[in-house]
């Protein structure tokens, strides 16, 4: 299916430029405050300081500037992530339980960072499909990142369905503890490092069940 654009284009002018990214940086706040879109072009004029005839100008409405807004905060976390989980693991040869807690507290430190602006952008994204595939997409790099530090574990291969599954599994129970999505779980009275501790346990466990030789291993 093909997504439709949004509409907007970045201003040339430094004026204009700088108003455009107040229009966005004001739009996040309110989504980020609210923890809703329920807020209004007006809202977003007086929050930026920019008129409704200039947001206008840039911005086909309100869709449309949430849209932009929503890709450049996705963009920001995407690169947040691929910096975060670059130099890991830190101890390749360590046990595998050990390589997972470092990936899963890294995915936890990521959700629980952004959580306040996830949240809106989650709710909306039941009903809009362009934010819903830019969701999927920055869920696609943090699981890819999550799974390229358990394949520098020399100890097997985990599999590459193992590995998604194990990660989208452990997403979930983060974002349930976390309120993301439509509905809110709590965890008891566990704090995020037992959190990460159980959930790298499980992963480790599920995942040395089916370990293999490397690829290409006599």
């Amino acid at each position: 299916m093909n997504l439709p654009e949004t509409k907007s284009r970045e201003p040339k002018q430094a004026r204009s430029r700088q108003s455009f990214e107040k229009t966005i940086e004001a739009a996040l706040a309110l989504l980020e405050e609210r923890g809703n879109d329920e807020f209004t072009l007006a809202d977003v004029s007086a929050r930026s300081g920019v008129s409704i005839g200039s947001i206008y100008a840039r911005f086909e409405g309100k869709d449309d500037l949430v849209s932009v807004a929503h890709g450049r905060k996705m963009d920001d976390i995407d690169a947040v992530s691929n910096h975060l989980f670059e130099p890991l693991p830190t101890h390749p040869e360590a046990g595998l339980e050990a390589v997972v807690r470092e990936a899963m507290d890294k995915t936890i430190e990521i959700l629980r960072r952004y959580a306040n602006i996830l949240r809106p952008f989650m709710l909306r994204a039941t009903n809009d499909a362009t934010i819903s595939q830019r969701g999927a997409d920055s869920h696609a790099v943090l699981a890819a990142n999550f799974a390229a530090v358990l394949n520098k574990w020399p100890g097997g291969y985990l599999g590459q369905d193992e590995i998604d599954w194990c990660f989208n599994v452990a997403y979930s129970v983060i974002a349930r503890r976390l309120g993301l999505g439509s509905t809110m779980e709590g965890s008891g009275q566990l704090d995020w490092p037992q959190i990460s501790d159980k959930l790298a346990g499980m992963v480790s466990s599920y995942l040395m069940a089916g370990v293999k030789d490397p690829p290409g291993k006599a």
